[in-house]
This record gives structure tokens, C-alpha cells and sequence, in this order.
């Protein structure tokens, strides 16, 4: 007698299943593998600060007096001079003692020279302007420039810039130089060694880099603002960024000092 299937029957018989495909004897009824997961990284640790802090009070700040112009420090950090004012009257307080009062300040003036030995600053008495230095007043003039109060390098000599009129020029140790139409904001600088003045100065319509009294060659715009500056490389040699007529020309000088 021969068996008939599914298999046998499936093209004739509605609703008999589909045969199964074989599974070999060893995998039926077997569980599905079980995932294995990512193992989780071991955090490296943080290493430990040993952190040993000591606190030396510097000065204490009169907050009834002072006018809120942010503090200048020394160099060293050990001296602090900030602006104040009492009955519309101003002076400058050094490591928390008062300086004399005036009129006004100027500004953000009140700097330290570089060994943080002395103070500088820009005052006011009625309409006139003047530089102070460790307490000494300078002439009075109409007005001074705004940043251009410099200490060298050394320490030893002080220069700004100053108007009478309608006449700019650049005040080195307290002597005049040559006067101009204009100076060049924030141009003035001392050499490395502190021998040697430079600054830019407009006379007419063109421009000079002026060393120790001595004009250079003129241009139509020596550029002092978006980066430009002058640069000394060395105590004998500068550069510095200038215009003739559309072009922008990097000037290089070497300065043979006389004997």
C-alpha cells in the first residue's frame, strides 16, 4: 500500500501546508544564540592635584572713594595704584596711599614703569594738562595724548605726547621735540636698550617715522591702527607698515647711531 502525504497531495488538496524544510536532527528545538554585548570601557582615573595656595594681601581698596576705573598693577604684581575721587575732586592712591587731588585724571593713564619702581599718570588742573611722575608734576600743556605715556625699558626715562595749539610733538625726560600737525596714536615706542625714541608725525599731508629727532623717508599714511605698529628688532634696527599712493609697504630700517 502506498502512503499518500501532504507532499503527494499538496497540488490537489486545499489546505494542506507546505512542506517544512529538513532541519537537521541536532538543531531542532535549539534556543537562538544569545547576543553578547559590548563590554563597557574602564574610566581612566583622574589624577589627583595637589594644590598648596598662599594668600599675601597686596592693598586694601577704598570703595567709598574709588571711581571704579579697574586697578593697575606692577609688573611684579606687588603694587597696585587705582583712580578715586572725593567732592569732584580726583587723585591716584599707590599701595593705599592718596596723591595729591586735581581737577581731573586722564582716563586709564596710571601706568608702572617696567621694574615697578615708579608711577606715571595724566592730570588736570583748570584747563591745562600735565604728567605726573613719582609725585613730580610736568609743564602744563592744552592736552596730552590719549596711551601714548611710555616708561623705557630700563626704567629710567618717560615720554608722551603733547599739544600746544594747534601743535602736536613728543615730550622725551621733559625736553620738547620738533613740533607737528599730528602724531601717530599709540605710535611712540622706546628701542631695547632705551637710547632711541620712535614715533609717527604728520606734517602737511604726508607722514615720517621719526628716530631720535630724526625724520625718515615721507609717506602718505605710516598704518598705526588694525595691527599696524612699530617694531623694533633689535636696539639698531625696526619695521614698520606704511602706504604710497594704493600700496602697502613693509619698511625695514637699520640705525647707524653716530659716535
Amino acid at each position: 500500500m502506498i502512503a499518500i502525504t501532504c507532499a503527494m497531495l499538496a497540488a490537489m488538496v486545499v489546505g494542506c501546508p507546505a512542506p517544512s524544510p529538513d532541519i537537521p536532527p541536532e538543531e531542532e528545538g535549539a534556543m537562538p544564540p544569545t547576543p553578547t554585548s559590548t563590554p563597557t570601557p574602564t574610566p581612566t582615573p583622574t589624577p589627583t592635584l595637589n594644590r598648596i595656595v598662599s594668600e599675601r594681601l597686596i592693598v586694601e581698596i577704598d570703595l567709598s572713594s574709588w571711581v571704579s576705573e579697574p586697578p593697575t598693577i606692577s609688573p611684579d604684581s606687588k603694587r597696585v595704584a587705582y583712580p578715586a575721587g572725593v567732592d569732584n575732586k580726583y587723585f591716584v592712591v599707590v599701595d593705599g596711599v592718596e596723591a595729591k587731588q586735581y581737577d581731573s585724571l586722564g582716563g586709564d593713564s596710571i601706568i608702572f614703569s617696567p621694574d615697578s619702581n615708579r608711577v606715571a599718570y595724566a592730570a588736570q588742573l583748570g584747563d591745562k594738562r600735565f604728567v605726573v611722575v613719582d609725585g613730580v608734576e610736568g609743564k602744563q600743556y592744552d592736552s596730552l595724548g590719549e596711551d601714548d605715556l611710555i616708561f623705557s625699558p630700563d626704567s629710567q626715562r618717560v615720554a608722551y605726547e603733547a599739544r600746544q595749539g594747534d601743535k602736536w610733538f613728543i615730550v622725551v625726560d621733559g625736553v620738547e621735540g620738533k613740533q607737528y600737525d599730528n602724531t601717530g596714536v599709540g605710535s611712540l615706542i622706546f628701542s631695547p636698550d632705551s637710547q632711541l625714541v620712535a614715533y609717527a608725525a604728520v606734517l602737511g599731508n604726508k607722514w615720517y617715522m621719526v628716530v631720535d629727532k630724526d625724520e625718515g623717508k615721507e609717506y602718505d599714511v605710516i598704518i598705526m591702527a588694525g595691527g599696524g605698529r612699530i617694531v623694533f628688532d633689535s636696539p639698531n634696527s625696526l619695521h614698520y607698515l606704511a602706504m604710497k599712493g594704493s600700496g602697502v609697504y613693509l619698511v625695514e630700517e637699520e640705525i647707524e647711531r653716530g659716535g
